[in-house]
């Protein structure tokens, strides 16, 4: 591969890998995948740590000790292991295949909406309970539509495209770091009372790294729709840094023009959150057309890392 590609191997290496992956995590079984044996460990390990009744600051302490375990270990094991590697490219587009989140849960939406339009809502709430935090026990058919759409972007926007971004721009370990600390913020969400303090360190450290994803992500998504209204939605709101998931919900919503957002229940816990996007409420339909423009974003950002890489390999090369 290094003798075909020539000057473009290392440039060009990155998004091909990437794009590989994406192809090859297609076909994997659901429990093939390494999240929900991340989850796990993170359950096993938080139940040994995670003391609620102590203080807070000690709580913190244990989260960000429990974090570093959880992330250091891994990532210089497998950093060791691609050293002594015959083909790490190949072992690279292995493991980011099984980081990836699949195709579950797009097939779980297409169950959902049937049993929507079938009338099975207590059916459609199970349906979608394993991929949202929030409680979907109580959920309206929009609130049914609104949690799986704000879910489902939020999934891929912590996985696939911070993978698309980090591994061609930080290399392997910095993007399996990411990865590992975006799985922890998820599953030791400070919003559950439990976690409050313990997942405060995994949750920073995860959102300060979402932000330059968020925001290309948003501002890709922003091009098919709207555009106007939501840049201007955007750039009037005060939203914390940290928050920047809520760029996304916005981006979205103006692309479908629908209302998006809204206040959640996370472990009876009511949380506020905006709502934004035109006053219409998602439908059915509203899943199918997010998932299609999801799986269309992907591919175009593929696209662009190729583009983007073989231009920066011709300048060097000196072809221009």
């Amino acid at each position: 591969m290094e003798h075909a590609l020539g000057p473009f191997y290392h440039w060009l290496m990155p998004p091909l890998i990437v794009a590989a992956a994406l192809l090859i995590n297609r076909l994997l079984p659901g429990h093939w995948l390494l999240a929900p044996r991340l989850h796990q460990v993170a359950d096993a390990l938080a139940a040994k740590v995670n003391r609620p009744q102590r203080a807070p600051s000690q709580q913190r302490l244990a989260g960000g000790i429990a974090t570093a375990l959880m992330v250091l270990p891994p990532v210089t094991l497998l950093a060791a292991a691609m050293s002594l590697a015959a083909y790490p490219g190949a072992l690279q587009c292995l493991l980011i295949a099984l980081c990836l989140p699949g195709d579950q849960q797009r097939q779980q939406h297409r169950q959902l909406v049937a049993e929507l339009h079938g009338g099975l809502k207590q059916r459609a709430r199970q349906t979608l309970a394993p991929f949202t935090v929030r409680q979907t026990d109580s959920l309206s058919e929009v609130g049914l539509c609104k949690a799986s759409i704000e879910s489902r972007l939020t999934q891929e926007a912590g996985t696939t495209f911070s993978w698309l971004l980090y591994f061609p721009l930080l290399g392997f370990e910095a993007a399996l770091a990411v990865w590992l600390l975006s799985q922890l913020a998820r599953h030791w969400l400070p919003w559950r009372p439990h976690y409050r303090n313990f997942g405060l360190v995994s949750h920073t450290l995860a959102s300060v790294l979402a932000i330059p994803v968020n925001a290309l992500l948003a501002l890709t998504l922003s091009l098919y729709g709207n555009t106007l209204s939501c840049w201007k939605a955007l750039t009037c709101a005060r939203t914390p840094l940290l928050q920047s998931r809520h760029w996304l919900t916005t981006a979205m919503a103006y692309h479908l023009n629908v209302q998006l957002g809204g206040p959640m229940l996370i472990d009876n816990q009511r949380l506020e959150q905006p709502r934004v996007g035109p006053a219409h409420p998602p439908t059915t339909a509203t899943i199918v057309q997010a998932d299609r423009l999801i799986q269309f974003a992907r591919w175009l950002w593929v696209a662009l890392l190729v583009l983007s890489t073989s231009a920066i390999a011709m300048i060097q090369a000196g072809a221009w």
